[in-house]
């Protein structure tokens, strides 16, 4: 999963629009295989977020791209990928004087050596108790004589919120809330309201 960011002087879109919706005739780009990802890696894009505030963000749009088609995006260099977006844009608004974004910046996750890609998914054949697993810490064993030594947190440990950003917020807390558990101050009580 890859985000397309594309910055315009202006904006061409309806005011208090918050997403522009590309609909595709034929084939469903989302469902069949694209046999040609050179020729249309761009069909796989469902649609732009439009963001929030204008006055902080600018005139952006926010595109979102997964799969082959993502990895294909990612081996483009700016200016290609720009390019493409300006043609789409002008196709689907039927306005060929469109003028192109100003800037563009895109994620690359699948290039990226730590991730080859954005974000866990459950695969065939596991389960929640191997979310579980990753959550746990090191040294397994929690005899109160040994320190902690390794705490793991982010999306991928958050058995009933993976893949999304608060579940990396909830498994943060979890840890600082372990951490806390386990090494309390002397003479205090521990709470954990105060996360």
């Amino acid at each position: 999963m890859n985000k397309i960011l594309l910055e315009f002087e202006k904006p061409f879109w309806e005011p208090n629009s918050s997403y522009i919706q590309l609909v595709w005739e034929g084939s469903s780009p989302l469902t069949e295989p694209q046999k040609n990802l050179k020729k249309n890696w761009m069909t796989k894009l469902s649609g732009f977020v439009v963001l929030e505030p204008p006055e902080q963000l600018g005139h952006v749009l926010c595109g979102f791209i997964a799969g082959e088609e993502s990895e294909y995006m990612e081996s483009l260099s700016d200016e290609e990928v720009l390019s493409t977006m300006t043609s789409l844009l002008r196709q689907f608004t039927g306005n060929p004087e469109l003028p192109p974004p100003m800037s563009i910046l895109r994620s690359k996750w699948h290039s990226q050596p730590y991730t080859y890609g954005s974000y866990s998914y459950v695969a065939v054949g596991s389960s929640g108790s191997d979310i579980d697993s990753l959550a746990e810490p090191l040294p397994k064993d929690m005899d109160a004589a040994k320190p902690l030594q390794v705490l793991f947190a982010g999306e991928a440990t958050e058995r009933n919120f993976y893949s999304t950003t608060h579940g990396a917020l909830m498994s943060g807390r979890r840890e600082a809330q372990r951490i806390i558990d386990r090494y309390p101050e002397p003479g205090t009580a521990v709470s954990k309201a105060k996360l």
